[in-house]
């Protein structure tokens, strides 16, 4: 099982390290999100109060590789409801869409791994995220390499 390492430093003075799991063996390749979904998030963010962004990704590494100057979003999720928590290691692609490249905690991996809807499951709440605000704590992550946060005064 291929594992993600992102280390995360909130203004150089929180850092930590968490490790998610490579989506690919869910989907048999990576996830396709399309750019609707990131406009979508968009929007979820500007109306939801349980919903934050930060600059926090400080470095991304899989199997002795850097591939931090990539550009990462990482969704930390917590359902509120069932007071579980997802992660979710997404890379924007040139024409805005994404691919789901990692998920995390561990015991989410490891459920997903061995459930035969993982694949469904793993898509549903990646759009329930979108659609029902009150039922998530949402913090999306981006590089800290990044000069400003383009279109908002997060």
């Amino acid at each position: 099982m291929k594992k993600w390492e992102v280390s995360l430093a909130v203004n150089k003075a929180i850092k930590e390290k968490i490790q998610l799991f490579d989506a690919k063996r869910y989907f048999d390749g990576y996830l396709k999100i399309k750019r609707s979904y990131f406009n979508g998030l968009l929007n979820t963010i500007e109306t939801s109060k349980n919903y934050t962004v930060a600059k926090a990704i400080e470095k991304v590494e899989s199997d002795g590789q850097d591939w931090t100057l990539n550009p990462w979003i990482l969704l930390l999720i917590k359902d509120t409801e069932k007071s579980k928590s997802f992660w979710f290691l997404m890379k924007r692609e040139q024409d805005l869409s994404g691919l789901l490249i990692a998920i995390g905690p561990k015991e989410f991996s490891d459920y997903n791994y061995s459930n035969s809807e993982s694949k469904r499951e793993i898509m549903r709440i990646i759009n329930y995220i979108v659609a029902y605000l009150n039922k998530f704590r949402c913090m999306i992550l981006l590089p800290n390499y990044l000069s400003q946060l383009v279109g908002s005064s997060y």
